[in-house]
Formats: structure tokens, sequence, C-alpha cells
């Protein structure tokens, strides 16, 4: 039955940040050999293993015992305090992120008070899936929650004041086969970030979908709050992989709507005018 009442396929056209002043312009080639991704001067992210329950929780190196959860730990700098994202397995699983004491083994010292959501009291469920640091001491988190079906979203998490912001609504990335991601991010330089995320589906045969929608935010220090320089409709193609050559982002992209003749692109935008 799958595609028997199929209409004319909507248009997802891509749109341009007009802080930028420029267009997407279609390439011939993806650069042979760009130059390798900046150090990121605010990664302070690591994945990590937490073995017990805060605050009788400690990092491991491996989980040779089955027990230890996934988590995320950030490190101490400037005035932020050292934490710890736990996802917590329980009767009511949830994300909980607590301040850590000083030294290589440190101390759970206190839970901090989330208010990720207005709605969140209806959630069933959260868990972190994702965490990358972000320049101005923030952290992109992708979400899951169940309220009460599935859903994934991505957050940007101010550490300084303890606050959440809701982007939107993502689906995850299967592109790359397992583990499924909902985002990455990328250092385009030493105090900017690229987060690349995504937001609808289509389903184009069993099991097999596309994304409807890439975006791509730059946080940097004239744009803290993140200034979505690119949303990369699926008539461009998916987001394969990109490169920042000089302060322009190269993308290579397919569109697979059709699996048996998908088709390529390359693109290139100019950032200067945000970076």
């Amino acid at each position: 039955m799958f595609g028997l009442f199929k209409g004319k396929a909507a248009k997802l056209p891509s749109s341009v940040a007009p802080e930028l002043g420029v267009t997407l312009k279609r390439e011939a080639a993806f650069p042979a050999s760009p130059p390798a991704l900046a150090p990121a001067a605010y990664d302070h992210c690591a994945p990590t293993l937490i073995a017990g329950t805060p605050p009788h929780s400690r990092f491991v190196g491996t989980d040779v015992d089955e027990t230890a959860a996934p988590g995320f730990r950030i490190a101490a700098h400037g005035a932020s305090p050292a934490l710890a994202l736990v996802n917590i397995s329980d009767l009511h699983s949830r994300l909980e992120i607590w301040e850590l004491g000083a030294g290589a083994a440190p101390v759970f010292l206190r839970q901090r008070a989330l208010q990720i959501d207005p709605g969140q009291k209806t959630w069933g469920a959260s868990r972190a899936l994702d965490v990358g640091c972000l320049p101005g001491d923030r952290l992109a988190i992708g979400l899951y929650y169940a309220d009460p079906r599935t859903q994934h979203a991505l957050f940007v998490y101010d550490i300084a004041a303890n606050a959440f912001r809701k982007i939107g609504d993502a689906v995850l990335d299967s592109s790359s086969g397992a583990p499924e991601r909902m985002f990455e991010t990328w250092p385009v330089t030493r105090d900017s970030a690229m987060v690349l995320w995504h937001s609808g589906q289509l389903r184009v045969r069993a099991e097999v979908y596309v994304r409807e929608r890439d975006h791509l935010l730059l946080f940097s220090s004239g744009h803290p709050q993140g200034l979505e320089v690119l949303s990369l409709g699926l008539d461009d193609g998916n987001v394969e992989r990109w490169a920042m050559v000089g302060h322009t982002l190269w993308i290579e992209t397919v569109d697979a709507r059709n699996i048996e003749k998908p088709v390529s692109f390359v693109w290139s935008l100019d950032l200067t005018k945000a970076l």
C-alpha cells in the first residue's frame, strides 16, 4: 500500500540567514584537501561512564560489571564548576545535573534543580543522548523524552544561569549507522562552533527515511544565542560531509528520495559577516 496515494511532493527549499548578506552557492566539486578543524578553546565536555546513583557515584573507565551508565562530564573552567550530566534509570528515568568537587575522583556535591521545559511534569522519562560544549559557557543537549510518545529535541543549556532553551523538535540521523546521532558540533574557529541538527523525516521505503531539513546553527561571540546560518531543505540534499576553508562553509549533500537515483550536490556559504 506504500505510495499508492502519493500526491505531488512538497517543496522543501533552503533558506540562508539574511545577516550573512549572501546566498547558497552551487559548486562543481568538494575541496580535495580541506584543512583540519581548529582546536576548540571552549571544549570542556567528555562522554563518560558513571557507576552508582548520585551522590554516591563515581566515574569509571570501563563498565566491567555492566552497572555503569553513560553520562557526560564537564570540566571546571573560569567561574563555572565541574558538572556531571547523569541519566538516572529507575521507575522515573530522568536527566540530572550535579556539581562536582575538585580532583581526579570528585565528590558529587549538589544536584541542580532543572526546569528543562514547561511541560516536563507530564514527561514519563527523559535522557540526554548527546552533549556538546559551545562558546559562552553553554551546552548543546540532545534530549529524548516521553510525553507520552517518544520525542527528541535539541536544547541549549546555560551553565551560569542554570537555564534551558529549546531550539526545536529533532529527528535522529541514522545515515552513518549506529549509534544514531541527534546533532554534531564542529569547531569553526577556536571561539566559535557550528551545530548541525535535523528536523522532520520522510519515509522512502520500509525502515528507510530521509530528513526534511538540516539546520546549521553558529555560536560565536557575536551570536552567543546561536544564529541559524542555513536551513537546508531536502530539495538541496541532506548533509553528507562538510569543511571550512577560511570563512567559507563547504557542504556535500545528497537527496535520496529516489534511492535508485540519488541526486548529489556541493554547496558553499560565505560566513564572513557572522564570524
